[in-house]
C-alpha cells in the first residue's frame, strides 16, 4: 500500500519552500534593480551622445535655457509678458540628435516652449527621459494648453552653486581647492558645461571633459492634481528643473531650494525630501537624486557614464560639477 505525506511532513515542506523564497527574493530584486540601473545608464549614455552630436553640428553644448532673466523677447510669449523661464532649453535642442525627429518637428522655436503652439511637443511622451527605477513620466497641469508638461528624470549639470550660477555664501578670495579645510557651504561659482542664452563650446570646459559632469538624474515629482507642483523634474522648460547643481551631494537629505513645491506628503510618496521654499527663480538649487540604492548615475562631458555614491565627499562632487575650477581630484575618490 502506498503511503502519502502526513500533515506534519507537508507543513515542513511548505516551510522549507517559504524559507527558500525568502532567501531568493532579495537576490531577485537586486538583480532586477541592477538591470534597471544599467538601462538608466544606457539612457544617459544616449542623451550624452546626442549632446555630443549637437556640439559637433553647432560648436557647443546646447542652450541651458534660451532666454534669461535679463534678456527675454516678449514676442516669443504674448507680446507683453517676459516669461523667460517658459522658454526652451537643452531638452528641445537635443531631440533631433537622439532619433526623436517627430518631436523635434513639432517644436516651433520661434515661440517659447510653454506657448500654445508647442502644446503637442510638450505633451508627447519620450521614453528616453524616463528612468526605469522611478515612477515614469508624470503629467502636470494636463488640461491647460500653456502649462501642460511631462515631468521626467534626466537633467543637465548647472555647476556647483545655484540656478543663477553665482557665488553662495562668503567663499573668500583664497578658496582652498585641494580639499583641505574645504567649506562646502561657501562656494564660488566655477563654471558649468551648460549656460543660459547660448551654446557653450567645449573649450570652455577647462577642467577637462573626463573631469566634468554633463548629466545626472532627478526623482519625478508625483501627480499634484490641477495645481502646479513646482519646478522639480519639469525638464522641458527653463524654470530650473531641467538642471542639477553640485552644491549638495547625491540624494542629500536636505531638500531642494525651489520657488514652489507641493505638500511634504506628496514629495515623500516618491522619496523626495521636503523642499525649502525660496524667493526668485535664480536662487533655486536642485540636487541629483535617484531610486538606485546608494547613489545616482551621471555622465561626464566625454560621454562616459558612472555610478556615483551617496557617500561621495562634498568637495569631490562639487569639483566634478565645475567646468573651470582647477580642483585637484584623486580618481579613486570620484566613485
Amino acid at each position: 500500500m502506498k503511503r502519502g505525506f502526513t500533515l506534519v511532513e507537508l507543513l515542513v515542506v511548505i516551510a522549507i519552500i517559504g524559507m527558500l523564497v525568502a532567501l531568493l527574493l532579495p537576490a531577485i530584486q537586486q538583480a532586477r534593480e541592477s538591470a534597471r540601473r544599467m538601462q538608466c545608464a544606457n539612457k544617459l549614455k544616449q542623451l550624452s551622445l546626442g549632446i555630443h552630436n549637437y556640439e559637433s553640428a553647432h560648436k557647443g553644448f546646447p542652450y541651458g535655457c534660451y532666454s534669461w532673466a535679463d534678456d527675454c523677447d516678449p514676442a516669443r510669449w504674448d507680446g507683453s509678458t517676459k516669461r523667460w523661464y517658459e522658454d526652451h532649453n537643452w531638452y528641445s535642442y537635443v531631440m533631433a540628435y537622439i532619433d526623436q525627429t517627430a518631436i523635434h518637428q513639432m517644436i516651433d522655436f520661434d515661440y517659447m516652449m510653454s506657448h500654445v503652439k508647442n502644446y503637442e511637443a510638450r505633451t508627447t511622451k519620450c521614453p528616453n527621459f524616463s528612468c526605469p527605477s522611478d515612477i515614469g513620466q508624470v503629467e502636470n497641469e494636463w488640461n491647460h494648453k500653456n502649462w501642460a508638461k511631462l515631468r521626467s528624470n534626466y537633467v543637465c549639470n548647472w555647476g556647483n552653486t545655484n540656478y543663477a550660477q553665482t557665488n553662495i555664501g562668503s567663499p573668500g578670495t583664497d578658496e582652498d581647492l585641494d580639499g583641505e579645510g574645504y567649506d562646502p557651504n561657501n562656494q564660488r561659482f566655477r563654471g558649468a558645461p551648460f549656460v543660459p542664452k547660448r551654446n557653450n563650446p567645449m573649450q570652455r570646459i577647462k577642467d577637462g571633459l573626463s573631469n566634468t559632469l554633463m548629466m545626472s538624474e532627478t526623482l519625478v515629482l508625483p501627480h499634484t492634481g490641477s495645481a502646479w507642483g513646482g519646478p522639480i523634474s519639469e525638464v522641458s522648460v527653463s524654470v530650473g528643473g531641467q538642471t542639477f547643481n553640485g552644491f549638495r551631494t547625491p540624494n542629500s537629505e536636505d531638500g531642494d531650494s525651489v520657488i514652489q513645491h507641493p505638500s511634504a506628503a506628496i514629495c515623500a510618496s516618491n522619496g523626495i525630501p521636503t523642499p525649502k521654499k525660496v524667493s526668485g527663480h535664480l536662487n533655486q538649487i536642485f540636487t541629483a537624486r535617484s531610486h538606485h540604492p546608494g547613489g545616482v548615475n551621471a555622465s561626464r562631458c566625454d560621454g562616459a557614464v558612472s555610478f556615483y555614491s551617496d557617500d561621495i565627499s562634498a568637495f569631490v562632487w562639487q569639483a566634478l560639477s565645475t567646468a573651470a575650477g582647477t580642483e585637484q581630484i584623486k580618481k579613486e575618490d570620484e566613485i
